[in-house]
C-alpha cells in the first residue's frame, strides 16, 4: 500500500521534477562559478530551499553584501511563502515535525501542486509531495556542483529553466481549476507595478494581486453568508 502511494505521488510530482532538476542544476553551476564552496551551495538547497531567493543570494554572498541588505531582500522575495500557508492550514499533517517541515518547504511549486489535489487527500500526501520535490531540487544542485565547470559549455541558457517551470505550473493550475481570473490579475498587477514602481515591480505586483484576491474572497464570503441567511429566513416562514 505504501509503495503504491509513493508511486502515485512520484507520478504526480514528475512535472515539478522536470523543472526542479535543471533549475537546481543551474543554481549549482551559478553558485560554483561565483566562488561559493560546494558545501555552502548544497547546504543552501537543503536548509533554505527557495529557488528565487537562492539565485538572488549568490551574487550577494559572492560580493559579501551587508547583512541588512540580505535580510531585506529575503523578506521581500519570500513574503509570499507566508501567505501560501494560510489556505492550507487545515490540510497540513497533524504531526508537529511533519507540519513544520511542510510549512518550511512550501515553495511556489509545492503550493501549486498541493492546491490541485482534492482537499480530502492533501493531508495524506502533503509530506510525501514536499519530500520528493525537495529531493529533486537537492539532486539538481548536487549535479550542478559536480559538473559546474563543464556545464556552461554543455548546456547554454540554463537560466530559462525557472520561467519554464512557472509556465508549466500555471497551465496545470488552469487545467485543474479552469479559472482565468488569477492569471489575469497577476498579469495586470505586474503591468501596473512595472509602469508605476519599476524598481519594486515584483513586490508591488504581489501586493496588488494579494489585495485584489482578498477583496474577491471577502466579497464571495459575504455573498455566500447573505444567501445562507436568506435561505434560512425562507425556511422559517
Amino acid at each position: 500500500m505504501k509503495s503504491g502511494i509513493w508511486k502515485e505521488i512520484f507520478q504526480l510530482t514528475l512535472p515539478v521534477g522536470m523543472g526542479y532538476l535543471p533549475t537546481g542544476f543551474a543554481f549549482g553551476v551559478l553558485a560554483i562559478q561565483s566562488g561559493l564552496s560546494p558545501m555552502i551551495t548544497v547546504a543552501m538547497s537543503v536548509f533554505i530551499f527557495a529557488g528565487a531567493l537562492q539565485f538572488s543570494a549568490v551574487p550577494m554572498l559572492a560580493a559579501a553584501t551587508g547583512l541588512g541588505t540580505v535580510v531585506l531582500t529575503t523578506l521581500l522575495i519570500n513574503l509570499r511563502h507566508v501567505l501560501y500557508a494560510i489556505p492550507l492550514l487545515d490540510d497540513l499533517p497533524l504531526n508537529r515535525a511533519s507540519r513544520s517541515y511542510v510549512v518550511a518547504v512550501l515553495t511556489d511549486e509545492n503550493y501549486s501542486l498541493l492546491t490541485t489535489i482534492p482537499e480530502a487527500e492533501r493531508r495524506r500526501v502533503a509530506l510525501r509531495v514536499c519530500l520528493i520535490n525537495h529531493g529533486y531540487w537537492i539532486l539538481g544542485t548536487v549535479l550542478g556542483v559536480a559538473f559546474g565547470a563543464q556545464a556552461a559549455r554543455w548546456i547554454p541558457n540554463l537560466g530559462f529553466a525557472l520561467p519554464a517551470l512557472f509556465t508549466i505550473l500555471a497551465i496545470e493550475q488552469y487545467l485543474a481549476r479552469r479559472r482565468w481570473a488569477p492569471a489575469m490579475i497577476g498579469i495586470a498587477g505586474y503591468l501596473i507595478a512595472r509602469s508605476v514602481l519599476p524598481g519594486y515591480a515584483l513586490i508591488s505586483a504581489l501586493a496588488f494581486g494579494l489585495i485584489v484576491l482578498l477583496a474577491i474572497a471577502v466579497g464571495d464570503r459575504h455573498v455566500s453568508s447573505r444567501n445562507r441567511l436568506d435561505w434560512s429566513s425562507d425556511e422559517n416562514r
